[in-house]
């Protein structure tokens, strides 16, 4: 008995570990890429079934420790380093949210909204379903932009900072809409972009989502304001096409010195990843980052506090 399940074991592991570097192998595969985003459970298999392994003195345990290493360096990264400044005494609260076109949690998000109190929000799969369900929730802030859709990428931005301008923006080949808003942060002139891209779940749509993760590099990098981008990007911290985005764009990743914090699927926990994302430029310091309460949707919201100092 003892044999079977240490040979289950080892069975187990090793297609754990094969599992763990499939994602590197994502560049032009939608299918391969999907294996990048589950480091941390990759981990948290791995981990305990090796340290079995050396309890039994089983010496396959060596073979396990290369691919541990790696998961560790891959996600100690996000907590550490980063712009990530709790001294800051003036900033701005910015709260994103995929609400999920189907949901009908009106009140819900409502009641988070107010609770918050953010300066900025950001709704992604905004229709007229919740452009009539939230009609109350924005009376004071003064500006917006609203683009509800049908399918699954309206997008909504409001902000009770003044806005010296707001509109919408067209990156990539999908037809889906961004919008890009312009405001003081401290004395710095700041551009928000909120995005959206395409979830990569064959191969066109893998194309796409690639196509406007690398045109929103090239976006950002032809701006000479301090940048927060911000939304549900379709993509993992851990996937090559985020690393490349973040390398383009010379942005800094807002979880930086915050951890992991998952945000999709609600539905299901042990599966949970890092879909909703915020980056920002390197002037822009970082008070907090968190992950809000459930509200109905499959992704859960994100707040972050930002300033400059």
């Amino acid at each position: 008995m003892k044999k079977l399940f240490i040979y289950l074991l080892v069975i187990a592991l090793t297609v754990i570990a094969i599992f763990s570097i499939l994602g590197y192998f994502g560049r032009s595969s939608w299918k391969l890429d999907l294996f990048s985003h589950f480091k941390v459970q990759y981990l948290s298999i791995l981990l305990p079934g090796t340290l079995i392994l050396f309890l039994l003195k089983k010496k396959t345990y060596l073979v396990f420790l290369p691919f541990i290493f790696i998961l560790i360096y891959e996600i100690q990264g996000l907590f550490y380093g980063g712009n990530k400044n709790t001294d800051l005494e003036e900033t701005i609260k910015i709260v994103c949210i995929n609400l999920l076109s189907s949901n009908n949690a009106f009140d819900e998000v409502d009641k988070y909204i107010r609770d918050q109190s953010p300066d900025i929000v950001i709704l992604q799969e905004f229709n007229e379903k919740w452009k009539n369900g939230l009609e109350t929730t924005f009376i004071h802030f003064k500006h917006k932009l609203e683009v509800p859709r049908n399918d699954n990428f309206g997008i909504a931005v409001y902000s009770k900072i003044e806005l010296s301008s707001i509109q919408q923006i067209d990156i990539g080949k999908a037809n889906i809409p961004s919008i890009i808003a312009n405001f003081k942060l401290g004395q710095k002139i700041t551009s928000l972009i909120a995005t959206h891209p395409l979830p990569p779940v064959d191969d066109y749509y893998f194309e796409n989502r690639n196509i406007q993760l690398n045109q929103i590099a090239e976006f950002v990098s032809n701006i000479d304001n301090e940048v927060i981008l911000i939304g549900d990007l379709n993509t993992s911290s851990f996937s090559l096409h985020f690393k490349k985005l973040v390398n383009k764009s010379e942005l800094i990743d807002s979880r930086k010195g915050f951890g992991v914090l998952p945000t999709w699927p609600t539905w299901f926990l042990p599966a949970k990843t890092t879909l909703d994302h915020c980056l920002v430029s390197r002037n822009i310091k970082i008070s907090s980052r968190s992950v809000g309460q459930g509200i109905g949707s499959d992704h859960l919201p994100i707040v972050i506090e930002i300033g400059i100092k």
